[in-house]
């Protein structure tokens, strides 16, 4: 079964297609991007400037391209959340690293965590859950 990734705040479908497209800034750039709606696969397509302006580490910004508000997580300034509905299932939430280069996403249902990265091992003191 598909999973539908939606935008936390106005509940928009972020994945119509085949990929994730939200919209993504780091310093003057600014442009869509793609993401895959596969945990753990961290290519991506935006714009050759945009790219060419990534460094590792550099600090990127998303925001929803329906409603403009961004996806910063409530829980780590340095993650984007995403919303994520599944049919019969119980909504969950992804955190993924805002930081270019690393490797980090997390799928949390309120009682579990699912880990995909190379990185993840570095926020293994994180409390996703708010508390």
């Amino acid at each position: 079964m598909k999973n539908v990734y939606a935008c936390p705040h106005c509940q928009t479908v972020l994945n119509p297609s085949v990929k994730i497209l939200l919209v993504v800034r780091y310093k003057k750039h600014r442009g869509m991007i793609l993401l895959s709606p596969q945990p753990g696969n961290f290519k991506f397509i935006c714009d050759s400037d945009l790219r060419e302006s990534l460094h590792h580490g550099a600090l990127l910004s998303f925001s929803c391209p329906v409603c403009s508000k961004e996806l910063v997580s409530d829980q780590d300034d340095k993650f984007a959340e995403l919303s994520i509905l599944t049919p019969g299932k119980k909504n969950r939430r992804v955190e993924f690293s805002r930081e270019f280069g690393k490797e980090a996403t997390f799928i949390i249902d309120g009682e579990n965590i699912a880990t995909f990265g190379s990185d993840v091992d570095e926020y293994s003191g994180k409390n996703f859950f708010g508390s």
